[in-house]
C-alpha cells in the first residue's frame, strides 16, 4: 500500500476518532442538561438558567455531526432497487453523477452556512449570551464531515471493481 494511502487512512481514522468522541461527549451533556432542566424545575421548583439553551446548542453539533457517522455506516435511507440491476458500468456512472451531484448540493451548502457565520459574529444567544457563530459552525463543520464520508462511500462504488482486481492481483503476487 502506498505510503500517502497509509497516510490518509491514519487521517481518517483520527477524525472518525474525534467526531465520535464529540458526538458521545456533546450528547451525555445533552442527557445531564435536561435531566438538571427537569429536576430543578419539577423536584426542587428552580429553573436552572441556560440549561435548555445549551442542551440545544449541543443537539444542533450531535446532529450534524452523527449525520456523517450514519453515511459511513450506511443508515441513511436509499432506494436502491433501480442500482442494484444495472450492469456494472452503469452503477459506476450513476454512482459518479451521485457523487457529483451531491457534492455540488454539499458545496453550495457549506458556502451559505458562511453567511450564517458572519450573522452569528454579531448575535449572541438569549439567555447566556453564548456567541451564535459557536452553534452555527456545527453547518459547514458537519457538512465537511457529511461531504468526507460521502465522497469514500461513492468513490468506493465507482472504483470497486478495480479495488477487487487489484486486490487479486496482489494476493496472487
Amino acid at each position: 500500500m502506498a505510503p500517502i494511502v497509509q497516510v490518509a487512512e491514519r487521517v481518517l481514522h483520527g477524525i472518525r476518532f474525534l467526531i465520535a468522541v464529540c458526538v458521545v461527549v456533546l450528547f451525555s451533556y445533552m442527557v445531564v442538561a435536561i435531566l438538571t432542566l427537569v429536576a430543578g424545575r419539577y423536584v426542587f421548583g428552580f429553573s436552572v438558567a441556560g440549561a435548555a439553551e445549551t442542551a440545544t446548542f449541543a443537539q444542533i453539533w450531535v446532529i450534524f455531526l452523527a449525520d456523517g457517522i450514519a453515511m459511513r455506516e450506511k443508515l441513511h435511507i436509499g432506494v436502491d432497487i433501480l442500482y442494484d440491476v444495472l450492469p456494472d458500468i452503469l452503477k459506476r456512472i450513476t454512482a459518479l453523477f451521485i457523487l457529483l451531484l451531491g457534492s455540488w448540493f454539499l458545496w453550495l451548502a457549506i458556502l451559505a452556512s458562511q453567511r450564517l457565520l458572519q450573522i452569528g459574529q454579531i448575535q449572541t444567544s438569549s439567555a447566556l449570551g453564548i456567541p451564535m457563530w459557536i452553534p452555527y459552525l456545527s453547518l459547514p463543520v458537519g457538512l465537511g464531515y457529511f461531504f468526507l464520508e460521502f465522497s469514500i462511500a461513492y468513490l468506493k462504488k465507482i472504483f470497486a471493481k478495480e479495488c477487487a482486481d487489484n486486490n487479486n492481483e496482489e494476493t496472487a503476487l
